[in-house]
């Protein structure tokens, strides 16, 4: 699937929104991927799994893990795609650790998803996860990428899109703070 058909699927869902947000890595930006936008439409999220699925088909995976809401529905849906098991994270203070019910077995292939990266935070703490159960990450399905940061995830990455025109700066040095622009919510 080709880019410009993701972001026809990301325009049409009005999952790029605009504003002022401040980002899981505490970043303020002033355009805002909200997966889970996205994701409310059975027909256009299929799509997304699908082709997350398809990328990885071949790697033998035994768990597909994700975190959060987006993540969540993106590791089940992805999961049931490659007929694996489905491993889900909560964040608690700041770190990612599995929910309870939810383990590897040593030497499980492990594909980790995530709706968005700005700088992999997500993805590094969900790669650890499994790298600390002696699972082997086989690598990272996104959706997007904001394209602002060179990102090592240090396994294979697949992304759907890199977004244009995104932005992420420092909340001392974000322009819509110095504004007062209150944040979105």
């Amino acid at each position: 699937m080709s880019e410009h058909a993701i972001a026809q699927l990301i325009e049409k869902t009005e999952a790029l929104q605009s504003g002022h947000f401040q980002l899981a890595s505490g970043l303020h930006a002033s355009r805002f991927f909200r997966c889970i936008k996205l994701l409310r439409y059975p027909q256009a999220a299929e799509i997304i799994f699908a082709e997350i699925a398809r990328r990885f088909a071949n790697e033998n995976i035994d768990y597909v893990l994700g975190a959060n809401e987006a993540g969540s529905i993106l590791a089940f849906e992805v999961a049931k795609h490659l007929g694996v098991e489905v491993a889900i994270a909560r964040e608690k203070s700041g770190t990612y650790a599995l929910i309870e019910g939810f383990a590897f077995p040593v030497g499980a292939r492990v594909l980790v998803v995530d709706d968005i990266t700005t700088t992999g935070g997500t993805a590094k703490q969900l790669l650890a996860i499994a790298r600390q159960a002696d699972a082997e990450p086989v690598g990272v399905g996104l959706v997007a990428t904001k394209g602002l940061f060179n990102v090592d995830l240090s396994c294979r990455t697949e992304v759907l899109i890199s977004l244009q025109g995104m932005d992420a700066m420092s909340p001392e040095d974000c322009t819509l703070c110095q504004q007062q622009i209150p944040l979105n919510t």
